[in-house]
């Protein structure tokens, strides 16, 4: 565990979004961790830590919005990191496209594996959240990348997301399909499924990006 995460910990607990915010500005400011270092041991242990007792059922969605909603502001406020850590990276010449198809609201590991890839020097672009199957094909269409990326919690969400790779197999056959997220981690959830890779690190996205 990294020293500083407790006290990260603590302020995301007490739903003090500001302080929790200061907090790790201050941290890279001072150089105390670096970029990945917030993603890997600060924010997603953050929103994977989240517990709900039983007592506790009648508030846990809005209190778990809460939290993504501050590590979602620390993202979106710490992005100028990134651009500076992209100065220094050896670009791939290789285009990315990340998503979450419809019915997928669970954004932030999209976000942070988008800023995995542009660290692992791909030309790295986030779709959205939510975002239709007709326009996931639209956007291959128009972007031409490399990759695709599709994003998946909710385990629901993987009957549209087949429907997806299949189509875009089917009119792209080029395009490599990257699945990632939650979904994918339960027994079968990739079987029939058509994909190119699975995502289970960000280890596997340098790796991908010969940059490692």
């Amino acid at each position: 565990m990294n020293p500083y995460y407790p006290a990260f910990l603590k302020l995301v607990n007490e739903e003090n979004k500001d302080e929790a915010m200061l907090y790790v500005q201050n941290l890279l400011k001072e150089k105390k961790i670096e970029l990945y270092e917030l993603y890997d041991f600060f924010l997603r242990p953050v929103l994977n830590e989240f517990e709900c007792t039983f007592e506790d059922e009648e508030i846990c969605i809005w209190k778990e919005h809460v939290r993504t909603s501050i590590v979602r502001t620390i993202l979106e406020s710490t992005y100028p990191y990134l651009i500076e850590a992209k100065k220094s990276v050896q670009k791939n010449n290789q285009k990315v496209v990340v998503v979450c198809p419809s019915e997928e609201f669970h954004e932030v590991g999209a976000i942070i594996v988008t800023n995995y890839f542009s660290l692992a020097g791909f030309d790295a672009q986030y779709i959205g959240a939510n975002t239709p199957k007709n326009d996931i094909i639209s956007a291959v269409k128009a972007l031409k990348p490399d990759y695709l990326a599709i994003s998946v919690t909710n385990y629901y969400n993987l009957v549209v997301t087949k429907q997806i790779t299949e189509q875009v197999k089917g009119l792209y056959p080029n395009v490599k399909i990257i699945v990632g997220g939650n979904a994918f981690n339960k027994p079968g959830a990739l079987d029939h499924l058509v994909y190119d890779y699975h995502l289970t690190h960000k280890d596997d996205i340098f790796k991908l990006g010969g940059n490692h």
